[in-house]
């Protein structure tokens, strides 16, 4: 980290100031920034290049005692917090598929944004496995309760298709058929 540059005194100006400006400066701040670039930056440790903030590990709700309130505090923020940030991912896959069909064109966006399209489809369907259909006033307690009934069902149903990819395949299949059967101006067939 540079040393942040001390205020300029200019010198010949007046004898007194030089005199008590040099005195402070040795007596002062010299120390000071000796004592900062000798052990403060040796011992602080690599800088942090990221600005996200990190947040200590807690327990899920499913590790919680059963009277441990400050743990089911902990944990239902730690599930606020997630469910914060999956909304935001979710958000910001939609403005990225949003700007390439803008970029791209309606027409040739299907075939050129389909990597966006895949990941926002993802990202949404996971969302909605984990917090859709939960009402409103829900907690962590209701959606370990979710994730735990939907397992079971898995289990029992290994054939059906969750995600829904078939179906969102043959959606833009019957899309691209219908955009090629539209003639274009100038178009000879």
């Amino acid at each position: 980290m540079p040393e942040p540059s001390p205020p300029e005194h200019v010198y010949g100006l007046n004898k007194w100031s030089d005199l008590g400006y040099t005195t402070i400066d040795m007596l002062y701040l010299r120390p000071v920034r000796w004592f900062h670039r000798n052990f403060v930056e040796r011992f602080r440790g690599q800088a942090y290049p990221y600005y996200h903030r990190k947040f200590g590990t807690v327990k899920t709700i499913d590790e919680c005692e059963i009277q441990d309130q400050t743990c089911f505090y902990e944990a239902e923020m730690a599930f606020l917090r997630e469910k914060r940030i999956d909304t935001m991912i979710v958000e910001i896959l939609h403005d990225r598929l949003t700007r390439c069909i803008a970029y791209e064109g309606r027409i040739d966006a299907l075939d050129k944004c389909a990597k966006e399209k895949d990941a926002l489809f993802e990202s949404h369907t996971n969302w909605y496995q984990k917090y859709g259909e939960m009402g409103v006033p829900h907690s962590c307690i209701d959606a370990y309760m979710k994730q735990k009934h939907h397992m079971i069902w898995m289990r029992r149903h290994p054939e059906v298709d969750l995600k829904g990819w078939a179906i969102e395949r043959e959606y833009e299949k019957k899309t691209k058929d219908y955009i090629k059967s539209i003639p274009m101006p100038m178009e000879t067939r």
